[in-house]
């Protein structure tokens, strides 16, 4: 058991978050080669436990749904009744966060891609900062429990935003 923690604790992101303050980071930094984001991960080693939906919710308290923003854009992730953990972490009431950039909420229970569009935040992280290119963009917050398994579209949350430009010298993300 302890080798299957480390093992995912390493492939997403390290053991150290507790003594180290969340850090903002571009998608690339965060981002895993799909095939190697989930290594070393047995999916079926825990049974996966369903959230219920009593006092429980995400939600992005920044930037605000509809509004104009610039690239690279700050995105504060909430959480109520949850507790926001590294990956790894198999205890109840607890999940981490996931960013789809232009793409639906995860169902239940599949485990969230590791690709340009699904940003894994396996470090417990609850903010960090994007680059996206020019023009409309849904960001969607998935909360996943510590095997990356998604609790579904009723822990997730969903917001439009529109970028006006990206910052002069700075390269654009999907």
């Amino acid at each position: 058991m302890t080798l299957l923690l480390s093992l995912v604790l390493a492939g997403c992101g390290g053991a150290d978050e507790a003594t180290a303050p969340p850090m903002p980071a571009e998608p690339a930094a965060q981002e895993a080669p799909a095939e190697a984001a989930h290594e070393g991960m047995d999916h079926d080693a825990h049974a996966f436990v369903a959230l219920d939906g009593d006092g429980k919710r995400v939600f992005f308290q920044a930037p605000a749904d509809g509004a104009t923003v610039t690239s690279p854009l700050a995105v504060v992730f909430g959480a109520e009744g949850v507790e926001v953990k590294p990956a790894g972490t198999m205890e109840p009431n607890t999940g981490h966060h996931h960013l789809v950039i232009d793409g639906a909420p995860v169902a239940a229970g599949e485990a969230v891609p590791a690709d340009a569009t699904h940003i894994h935040y396996g470090k417990g992280q609850t903010e960090t900062e994007i680059e996206l290119a020019p023009g409309q963009h849904t960001l969607t917050m998935q909360l996943a429990d510590g095997m990356h398994r998604s609790y579904g579209p009723d822990f997730s949350a969903t917001i439009t935003v529109t970028v006006e430009g990206a910052a002069e010298g700075a390269e654009a993300a999907p």
